[in-house]
């Protein structure tokens, strides 16, 4: 089998992420990911790992533990979603993708398990990420990783990553998204994130709203679980149920000294501490609490035996790097790409454009996908300069001409502009920007993975590097 082959079975099962439909037999997903692992040997079990849920801030988390565990000597297995330019990228070893060989030669054990399992009849059929899943705990096991820190696709509780035994998990912030699926309030979505919280263990979170966090501690109390909380130095906005005993008080607290165009400055008091002068190449105070949360929990495996010293601590936080997370590609006018998706991350990222650039004018190329909150991502967008509307090259994708006619309802005021393709709204977008302006892609992680292609065609180095290929 090669590697287009490979790619042809994980993808022939449903793939939520290309058609936007769901299994909805979700009690057995957990169950189906348990037989196909037993049948691959339990390869999950061979390695310790860190798993992360939330609406925002997953994959920066992940890759701020991993980056920081590499630096410690650590051999490290990292497992994230979706990808921006190839299916390799959600699985790799020491910063280093699945080559395209690798992944084809573990395609064809998966797929005998996956034949058993589905002529035994007692399972509804899998999915293309319940595939790709244990692909990855399989090639984790393969390359003898230590530990693995693995990223959860949806929700938590029947997510396939969910059949991992972490060290600690993780919760990051909870907002509203994917609520066909988790729920239409912030109470549902954080139950559905806090199933990763395993008995007699310990959950780290940077949830913020009180709904969420009560809810998050009541499985945690449930659990026997352990949780320790993440906040800015400041008031505490679940103040109010600290005092009522309904959630624990703050544990870790970041504060921010320092935010320019090419990273920020940040302290982190701890509960035995301090680490003063801490850099991040990341933008964003969104990105200063992911980062405070890897301290958190590095701090937590510290204690289970994962090793690691303060100088790993720092050069990890300072050489991490994440793409499409306002990442810049150009200057004069600055490019920046960024995979906002929902609500919550479009306000953040929007107060982090303009504390932090300043521009003359902000101009923002948009492309969203049919199945988000996209009323309350416009409404965030009502200030902007002007819009120009495009879509990604995904089933799921909005066309401009109905993103316009709601833009028009709930941002009346912005000057908008229509492009078939990312591309042509980029050009268009360069061709109305003045040198100070800022032009911002963003709307979904696929739209962004088009924009840091175009990005690397017109001469942005460090875009043109990460691009290891194109699968779609």
């Amino acid at each position: 089998m090669n590697y287009k082959e490979a790619l042809n079975y994980i993808y022939s099962f449903t793939d939520y992420e290309r058609s936007g439909k769901y299994t909805r037999d979700r009690n057995e997903n957990i169950l189906r990911e348990v037989e196909l692992l037993k049948r691959l040997g339990n390869p999950h079990l061979q390695y310790t790992n860190t798993l992360i849920a939330g609406t925002k801030g997953k994959g920066s988390t992940a890759a701020y533990i991993e980056r920081v565990l590499r630096e410690a000597g650590l051999r490290t297995g990292l497992y994230t979603q979706p990808d921006l330019h190839t299916f390799r990228e959600r699985s790799q070893t020491n910063g280093r993708l699945i080559s395209e060989q690798e992944l084809a030669d573990l395609v064809p054990e998966i797929r005998a398990a996956v034949e058993q399992i589905e002529a035994s009849q007692e399972y509804g059929p899998f999915i293309t990420y319940e595939i790709g899943t244990a692909l990855a705990l399989l090639y984790f096991a393969r390359q003898q990783v230590q530990h693995a820190v693995v990223e959860v696709g949806l929700g938590g509780r029947l997510d396939a990553t969910n059949v991992t035994q972490p060290l600690v998990s993780v919760i990051t912030s909870i907002s509203y998204d994917h609520m066909s699926i988790l729920g239409d309030t912030l109470t549902k979505i954080a139950t559905e994130k806090a199933g990763i919280i395993k008995p007699n263990g310990l959950v780290v979170t940077s949830a913020q709203a009180p709904e969420a966090l009560v809810a998050i501690t009541a499985i945690a109390r449930q659990r026997n679980a352990r949780i320790v909380r993440i906040g800015a130095v400041g008031e505490d906005p679940a103040q109010v149920e600290v005092a009522a005993g309904s959630v624990p008080g703050l544990d870790y607290r970041y504060q921010i000294h320092e935010q320019r165009e090419n990273g920020q400055r940040f302290s982190i008091q701890t509960p035995a501490g301090v680490y003063r002068d801490l850099e991040t190449p990341l933008v964003g105070e969104h990105q200063v609490e992911n980062a405070t949360v890897a301290v958190a929990t590095l701090e937590e495996l510290r204690k289970k035996g994962i090793e690691w010293d303060e100088q790993a601590l720092r050069k990890g936080l300072a050489a991490v790097h994440w793409p499409a997370r306002i990442q810049i590609v150009g200057h004069e006018p600055t490019i920046v790409v960024d995979g906002a998706h929902n609500a919550d991350s479009m306000h953040k990222l929007l107060l982090a454009l303009r504390s932090t650039f300043e521009p003359h004018r902000l101009i923002c190329v948009l492309g969203v996908n049919k199945d988000k909150d996209i009323a309350h991502m416009l409404q965030e967008l009502a200030e902007v300069d002007a819009i120009i509307l495009t879509h990604a090259d995904n089933p799921r994708a909005m066309r401009p001409e109905e993103l316009q006619t709601l833009l028009l309802q709930y941002a009346p005021n912005v000057p908008v502009h229509l492009a078939e393709t990312c591309e042509q709204a980029l050009d268009l977008a360069t061709d109305l920007a003045e040198t100070s302006d800022l032009i911002c892609a963003t709307g979904s992680l696929y739209l962004a993975g088009e924009a840091l292609r175009w990005a690397a065609e017109h001469g942005d180095a460090r875009a043109a590097s990460e691009i290891e290929g194109r699968d779609h």
